[in-house]
């Protein structure tokens, strides 16, 4: 058994190129000893051959396969190191996507499969504030909140700015909840104090101070109580700066669940898209229990959500995060949520709509973290380009439909679109559709806008995408009471006062039949209207507006109505004025519609409005 398993070693050390020895070697007492009893050096290197005897294999691996080992982790390595080092250093480009696989192609991980899991990675973030909201409401939670999600262009762009260190201006338009009604009230604020700490406007500007702390940020809160989307889409300039970098709507409270909301809705999306700063858009679908007991889960969100996606503007929505709940528990959640007239949410609402917002910000911030910016694409495979059509979308053979006149009788030639032969071929044609012009491209028309204004599918196409690109967008006028730096002023006002509710809104007024206010106004597209205060409440009476001398077309304005809450609202009062200079009368009418008050006759004028 000895013989044999010296034979064995001698043969597995011989084939590594190693020398053979004697049995002999091995024994305790044949290494030689120095004066001092230790061993040798000869007995040292001794040992250290016998080392190499015994584990011949792991010697051979790390003499010659170190350097080989140690490039192929070098890499891995240095990833490591970056990833440690990216969170906190600004400005460094994504990290590079790397997955692991068993080599074998049953099981390798598609490419979109990767991305869809990152995607979903996402969801929370990825910072510790991100982690804490989804402990808090869990993923699928936060991801029903995201109505539309959109590309992420600018939202990315604009966080891209705030990682490198640049200040943001940030500007939110609204209503009665971005005021910030019945939270913090005050002295001075005696319906609350819009920069309260418990406001979502607060918290968000927090949020904002606290990621990206190397700048110092400018927070504009343009929102005033009562007004709605429509008259933002005139006069929203001049309550935000347009050179803003983040722009937050919250219309879903104070817009009617009515078609022509879109139309303004389309109107204010693309005059902010159309920002000289390019800005980020992202729509806080606030939510209201009176709003639902009246119109159900219909409200606004159905008027914007088409917008947004046309637009591909974000879309945050809280009703999706707490409708069934409400369902489930209405009046406790009506209390824990909502101030006493179900409509402006409390402290704790505002800390969910602030929450919603942070956490899509950050899922954003992880998404650029891991893809960076997107990519702009060549012009020649944009819309604007001047290629040809068959450089794109190749139709190799005609595949006519055969033009249907009788409805009982097929066509000549019916048999032949059963040939499966063509039919087969069309999955092999090329489509590359064209692409916009960038990742943050606005389209180049309104949503509504009849193509037969823009493109005449019977004519030759056109040599390039000028017709498309070089659109020339209408001009907005406002002739706003609430704007602070140039205020309406009327070229006459008999029987008509300036008033001021709260502090907050301003309006011209008059309780006078018969007082007329007059005010210039500048129209490029033909349309004309009038912004104006509606409620069952304050005896409002009518009025009739129109445009320079037409008296005869003038338009009836009731003020009363029976809904529960109070808002102003747009009327158009004509649609095909020519452009220039222009002025429009509004007189208190002598009649009223309010149903108990005869001698009801109060009417409040916000604006005069003009494309």
């Amino acid at each position: 058994m000895g013989a044999s398993s010296d034979s064995e070693d001698d043969h597995e050390l011989l084939s590594y190129g190693q020398p053979s020895s004697s049995s002999t070697d091995n024994h305790p007492h044949s290494q030689p000893l120095l004066s001092n009893g230790e061993p040798s050096s000869s007995s040292r290197s001794h040992r250290h051959s016998s080392f190499h005897r015994r584990y011949p294999t792991l010697h051979y691996v790390v003499k010659k396969w170190w350097k080989p080992l140690f490039a192929i982790s070098l890499p891995f390595f240095l990833l490591f190191i970056y990833a440690l080092i990216h969170p906190h250093v600004k400005g460094l480009p994504p990290l590079p996507k790397v997955h692991f696989s068993s080599g074998s192609s049953s099981e390798l991980l598609p490419e979109n499969v990767y991305e869809e899991k990152i995607v979903e990675g996402c969801t929370c973030g990825i910072t510790d504030e991100g982690r804490r909201l989804c402990e808090i409401y869990n993923e699928e939670g936060l991801r029903n909140s995201r109505l539309v999600q959109g590309s992420g262009a600018r939202m990315r762009r604009m966080l891209q700015k705030a990682r490198e260190g640049e200040a943001l201006k940030i500007g939110v338009l609204g209503g009665s909840v971005s005021a910030c009604h019945g939270v913090h009230p005050s002295a001075d604020y005696p319906q609350g104090d819009p920069a309260g700490p418990g406001c979502y406007t607060t918290l968000l500007k927090q949020w904002f101070e606290n990621t990206f702390s190397d700048a110092d940020h400018e927070f504009m809160n343009g929102a005033i109580g009562g007004m709605d989307s429509s008259y933002y889409a005139f006069c929203g300039t001049h309550h935000i700066a347009t050179d803003t970098d983040l722009v937050v709507l919250e219309f879903d409270v104070n817009d009617q669940a009515d078609l022509l909301y879109q139309a303004f809705f389309d109107q204010l999306l693309r005059a902010l898209s159309e920002f000289t700063t390019q800005p980020a858009i992202l729509i806080l679908g606030a939510w209201s229990p009176q709003v639902a007991q009246d119109q159900g889960y219909g409200d606004p969100q159905i008027v914007h959500a088409p917008i947004s996606l046309y637009y591909d503007v974000p879309y945050i929505s809280m009703k999706r995060l707490m409708f069934n709940h409400y369902l489930r528990f209405p009046k406790s959640t009506a209390e824990a949520f909502f101030q006493p007239d179900l409509v402006h949410p409390k402290a704790r609402g505002h800390r969910i709509l602030a929450d919603l917002l942070i956490s899509y910000l950050e899922s954003e911030l992880c998404m650029l973290t891991h893809y960076g910016l997107p990519v702009v694409p060549s012009i020649s495979e944009t819309i604007s380009t001047s290629e040809p059509f068959s450089n794109f979308v190749d139709t190799p053979f005609p595949l006519d439909t055969l033009h249907l006149i009788d409805p009982i009788t097929p066509p000549p030639g019916w048999e032949a679109t059963f040939d499966t032969e063509p039919l087969e071929k069309l999955k092999l044609e090329n489509r590359k559709f064209v692409l916009p012009t960038t990742p943050y491209f606005v389209p180049p028309v309104g949503i509504f806008t009849p193509l037969r204004e823009v493109v005449n599918p019977t004519k030759e196409d056109p040599s390039s995408g000028k017709h498309i690109t070089g659109l020339i967008q209408p001009e907005l006028f406002c002739a706003d009471a609430n704007d602070k730096e140039n205020p309406m002023k009327p070229t006459s006002s008999e029987g008509w006062k300036p008033f001021v509710w709260n502090g907050e809104k301003h309006y011209w007024v008059s309780d006078t039949p018969g007082a007329r206010i007059r005010v210039e106004i500048k129209v490029t597209a033909g349309r004309v209207a009038v912004y104006y205060f509606r409620s069952q409440h304050y005896n409002l009476g009518d009025a009739r507006c129109w445009v320079d001398d037409n008296e005869k077309g003038a338009v009836h304005l009731a003020g009363y109505w029976k809904k529960q809450y109070n808002v102003a609202i747009v009327a158009y009062i004509d649609e095909k004025v020519t452009p220039g200079d222009h002025y429009v009368t509004c007189e208190v009418a002598q009649n009223t519609s309010h149903p108990t008050n005869p001698d009801a006759h109060h009417f409040r004028l916000t604006a005069i409005m003009a494309t």
